[in-house]
């Protein structure tokens, strides 16, 4: 009997235990494109990193996380395309681009110290999780290049445009 008690009363106290853990997310998936996932932490990302450039003050859009899923899913689709068109994006291009990154980031931060200190990494873990996204910036960068490589429009034809516009409609 004392050993039905003391099993209860331990099946209790865990199940007390266990309902009052609260479960916590590590990450989550807000979009797909093809083979490419879109993650709320890459949304979140987004949205500090325009807080910390100082970006909302110009551009208010860039805090609102519909617009940056919106930036992310337009990206994921351009190197969706871009690697079936198998546009050319060299290892030494997303070298440079990240050694051009990471060169910003001590002119910003006032050293490699102070960078290293304040990401938490060190240079070359910086590099590492960087490189995948810049190589998807240039994949995506080329393929919008390709998009509109063959249009042309004439100063004639953006006055006819703004013309055909009602002035009420136009934003200050």
């Amino acid at each position: 009997m004392k050993k039905i008690v003391w099993c209860l009363s331990l099946f209790g106290s865990l199940t007390a235990i266990s309902a009052s853990a609260q479960k916590i997310v590590a990450d989550k998936i807000v979009g797909i494109v093809g083979d490419k996932i879109i993650l709320k932490s890459d949304i979140d990302l987004s949205i500090d990193q325009a807080h910390r450039q100082d970006m909302l003050t110009a551009h208010p859009e860039y805090g609102d996380p519909c617009y940056q899923m919106q930036i992310a899913l337009t990206t994921k689709a351009l190197v969706l395309q871009a690697e079936k068109d198998s546009l050319p994006v060299s290892d030494d291009d997303v070298e440079s681009q990240l050694d051009l990154r990471i060169r910003n980031f001590i002119q910003m931060y006032g050293g490699k110290d102070v960078l290293e200190q304040i990401a938490g990494q060190t240079v070359y873990q910086i590099k590492d999780n960087l490189r995948s996204a810049i190589r998807d910036n240039l994949l995506a960068d080329a393929m919008r290049k390709k998009v509109v490589e063959d249009v042309t429009v004439t100063p004639t034809e953006v006055r006819d445009y703004y013309n055909r516009i009602p002035k009420d409609s136009l934003q200050f």
